[in-house]
């Protein structure tokens, strides 16, 4: 079989042309073909792909509209029917009244409001009251349960523990059986602790099947219903890519990013699926985004590609058969050539462009300047290679035993004697101006190159390698002979020399950690793990440049350390008010309790929980506010080292930026409180409204209301209040035939105060107002 194939093919070869023009002659008859039929063939799929897109564009958009009208009518009757029920008497009543644990007839009353709220509404599978002082649940199916014996106690924790008065979420146990629930924490006016809780369990199968009834151009089309915190809480599809459970919205940044009410992107799933996104949000906030997948729009038009790929197979074969008989038939002097030289050579087979002489001379100047610039290449590559070999040393990851003593006599690398290891890292170089952020590796490159100039100029013997352009690595070797305290001294003092050079030339402070002595190379990770042990130090004390591993004090960890929870507190609080000066005393008290566990890790971790909780704050001032953040905080709190640095950089960078963020939602949330002051006293002018009373309304200080009511309006609270009624009193003066005492109680005045008032800012009484006026 081989012996038959190797004969047609040899067959098929001697039947081509053997010169170089001719082939590309026959290559160039296919081309001038086969290119337009391509041009023609790309230009329809692009077309086609446009006029496609447009339409499921449009169909898209129709669809999601139709699913989300009717969601949000679903939606909408379930959360109303929960507020109804939570704001009965009877529900009010029982929150948080001694007793009710013993009052079955309560619990009677209570399971049958339940019983009618399901009832009204065929979506709702189960329904369940939880009273948290006297620890009883009531549910529809079920009666009266006691919480510790109840099936739903884990989601009732959760639902008491979640901060927000209303949510739709996706419980563990409820989850489990197929419940997505919708929570309203008791009573119904926010509260610093739930007193109470009312659980809504609504099958998912049921609203998904809801939903895919409006989903009907594709079978694959997936719609998602977000809610205002940009949770996944439905998906019609049930795609993991896009899975409720894990409330994942990765490729959704751009739409949630988008500040507009509706809009079109295209988006990547997080397994690379593209789709063709549409967006609508609702009145309620919520997000209802209809996902079709791109590659159903190639499906529609991956018959052009086929027809072009068989239109150019055609004409490919059909101009090769011409081109190739049309060029035998042609004289050809070279191939005759080439078969004159086949006779000198012996018949052996010649396969050249070109002179054959020619051919050979250019072929072996080629090979010689290739042989030339590989043995230039080796030179210049055996320090590198001999520099990750020492990486893999200090990581652990070089092997042992006979494999490492070959690569170690490969590359000139001792394997006995005394071996020290030294790390080299700049101090501050985030406030370094004369470097952009991302040019780390040429800092390093320049300390790199002065730290191997005084290892030149030194009696030393060593090595100098970089790790994750932010360390230089020094190794040094001794011989057996040279005692532990001459190689400590000569360490230090070489540190010493990098610290002063560097200051000197290049203007950057360092600081150097030394690990400890060890006897062969293979202990390299323990030394190296020693210096930045060292380094680490330095989170505790960091007046000290250079730092040897031995000398270190272990330090006395206290037995127990508790988070510093009420400090973080005063530094969130005084950030949420904008008070950056309580708040860096916060910090100042919280970076001395740190200082006092004496532990690297605890201060570290302290200060990462620290930075949560403020970007948790910020999150909760309003929507968008973590879109604004600028980097990634994380990874700025990990390049700091010490702890001077990492206070630095909340006082300079986060506190200021803190500030920033939120002074907008600041002014514009005092904007609409006042707005809402004014539009409750247009609407009771009646009423007696005191600072008090108005300031309790938006949840502000008097004070504060005071200071920020003549801010927006212009002038103080009470003669706002007092010009509105007079401004009143004096439109029913005109336009009625009250008496001056009617309209007093009207604008609630006595008719005395009201005379004042007219005096006050009107200049006349009541009544010779109304005598001018008429």
């Amino acid at each position: 079989m081989r012996r038959g194939l190797e004969y047609i093919r040899r067959t098929f070869f001697s039947l081509l042309p053997r010169t170089n023009y001719l082939k590309r002659l026959i290559w160039f008859g296919c081309l001038t073909v086969s290119i337009p039929i391509i041009l023609a063939g790309s230009a329809y799929y692009h077309f086609s792909i446009t006029k496609l897109a447009d339409q499921f564009s449009e169909d898209n958009k129709i669809s999601l509209t139709v699913a989300k009208d009717r969601m949000e009518n679903v939606l909408a009757n379930i959360e109303m029917g929960s507020l109804n029920v939570s704001n009965h008497t009877l529900m009010k009543e029982n929150i948080g009244r001694p007793g009710f644990k013993t009052d079955f007839l309560q619990h009677m009353l209570i399971q049958d409001i339940l019983q009618t709220y399901k009832n009204s509404n065929n979506l709702i599978d189960d329904l369940i009251f939880y009273e948290k002082l006297s620890d009883v649940m009531v549910s529809h199916n079920y009666g009266y349960v006691v919480f510790g014996t109840s099936m739903n106690r884990k989601d009732v924790e959760t639902a008491l523990n979640l901060k927000v008065p209303a949510a739709w979420v996706y419980l563990t146990d409820s989850a489990a059986n197929g419940y997505i629930s919708y929570i309203r924490r008791l009573p119904v006016m926010p509260s610093e602790q739930a007193q109470g809780v009312l659980l809504v369990q609504v099958k998912e199968e049921v609203l998904r099947r809801n939903l895919v009834t409006f989903s009907t151009y594709s079978k694959n089309q997936s719609i998602l219903i977000l809610d205002s915190n940009n949770k996944i809480i439905l998906n019609s599809s049930g795609n993991a890519n896009w899975g409720p459970l894990a409330g994942d919205t990765t490729g959704l940044s751009a739409i949630l990013s988008s500040e507009e009410s509706t809009g079109q992107f295209e988006i990547k799933a997080a397994n690379g699926d593209t789709y063709m996104a549409v967006f609508q949000r609702s009145l309620l906030g919520r997000t209802y985004i209809s996902l079709l997948p791109e590659k159903d729009l190639l499906q529609q038009v991956s018959w052009i590609g086929w027809l072009t790929v068989f239109s150019v197979a055609v004409f490919l074969l059909v101009s090769l058969l011409l081109t190739f008989f049309a060029s035998k038939m042609m004289y050809n002097p070279i191939e005759n050539l080439i078969k004159y030289g086949e006779n000198l050579q012996g018949g052996r087979s010649i396969k050249q462009q070109g002179n054959e002489i020619e051919f050979l001379k250019s072929c072996l100047g080629h090979l010689n300047q290739q042989a030339l610039a590989l043995e230039t290449y080796m030179q210049k590559t055996q320090p590198n290679l001999r520099d990750q070999l020492l990486k893999k040393l200090l990581k652990g990851f070089a092997g042992s035993g006979e494999s490492l003593r070959n690569e170690c006599a490969e590359y000139e690398l001792p394997m006995t004697g005394s071996f020290i290891v030294l790390i080299t890292i700049v101090e501050n170089l985030f406030k370094e101006k004369r470097f952009l952020p991302n040019e780390g590796a040429i800092v390093l490159f320049a300390i790199m190159n002065v730290i191997k100039e005084l290892l030149a100029k030194s009696a030393l013997d060593g090595y100098v390698i970089e790790n994750n352009e932010r360390e230089s690595i020094t190794i040094l070797h001794f011989t057996e002979q040279v005692p532990r305290e001459q190689i400590l001294e000569l360490t230090r003092s070489f540190a010493e020399e990098i610290k002063d050079a560097l200051k000197k030339y290049l203007s950057f402070s360092v600081s150097n950690g030394i690990g400890g002595i060890y006897k062969e190379i293979k202990r390299l990770p323990d030394c190296y793990r020693e210096a930045e042990a060292a380094l680490q130090y330095r989170m505790l004390n960091d007046t000290q440049a250079t730092l040897l591993f031995d000398e270190l004090e272990p330090s006395e960890k206290q037995s127990l350390f508790f988070y510093p929870r009420e400090q973080e507190k005063v530094i969130v609080d005084a950030l949420s008010r904008g008070e950056l000066l309580y708040a860096e005393k916060g910090l100042n008290q919280f970076a001395k309790t740190l200082r006092d566990s004496g532990s690297y890790n605890t201060i570290y971790q302290c200060y990462h929980v620290l930075l949560s909780s403020i970007i948790q704050s910020l999150e909760e001032q309003g929507p968008g506010v973590i879109d604004s953040l600028e980097g990634n905080w994380f990874d700025q709190l990990k390049a700091r080292q010490t702890a001077r640095e990492i206070y630095e950089w909340y006082i300079e960078i986060i506190f200021p930026l803190y500030q920033q963020i939120t002074e907008d939602f600041r002014k514009q949330s005092v904007k609409i409180a006042i707005q809402k002051v004014c539009k409750h006293i247009r609407e009771n002018p009646g009423a007696s409204h005191s600072l008090i009373e108005s300031a309790d309304m938006i949840g502000m200080s008097p004070s504060y209301l005071s200071r920020m009511f003549k801010k927006e309006v212009g002038v103080a609270f009470i003669e706002y209040l007092t010009e509105y009624k007079v401004e009143k009193a004096k439109q029913s003066l005109q336009d009625t035939d009250l008496s001056v005492m009617e309209i007093a109680e009207v604008v609630g005045y006595s008719e005395r105060n009201l005379n004042r008032a007219f005096q006050r800012y009107v200049g006349m009484s009541p009544k010779q107002y109304r005598l001018s006026n008429r």
